[in-house]
């Protein structure tokens, strides 16, 4: 399990990467799908350290809504529904460059929060 965990964090790191290379060059379609798909792998990797798996969308949300719960810490859920409503911007493209930016804040924030969650991390990565 401990690679996949390890798996899912990188995949969140690499998306926040290509968000951000995305937005600079001004592709606010490619960063929102990023963004979204950073938060999303970040959900996984915390249920992967607790040994749970999933793989619908539906479960993950409800995981989100779970993790926020049990933190109290209704900023996580908050966050996964924004980066949630980037995803659809990918294919609609609808959102302007300040919106998306205002939730790439916020998905970076919330996915450091989360994989510091992860116990006994061997990785180096700051966030």
């Amino acid at each position: 399990m401990k690679r996949v965990v390890e798996r899912y964090e990188a995949q969140s790191r690499h998306y926040l990467d290509n968000a951000a290379a995305s937005i600079r060059k001004g592709d606010i379609g490619k960063a929102s799908e990023f963004l979204w798909g950073s938060m999303a792998e970040a959900v996984k990797a915390v249920a992967a350290s607790k040994g749970i798996t999933f793989y619908s969308h539906r479960r993950l949300k409800e995981y989100a809504s779970e993790l926020a719960r049990e933190l109290q810490d209704k900023s996580i859920f908050d966050t996964f529904a924004h980066a949630n409503s980037l995803h659809s911007n990918f294919y609609e493209c609808e959102l302007e460059l300040r919106d998306v930016l205002r939730v790439a804040e916020e998905v970076r924030s919330t996915v450091g929060k989360l994989l510091r969650l992860i116990p006994e991390r061997e990785s180096t990565s700051e966030e």
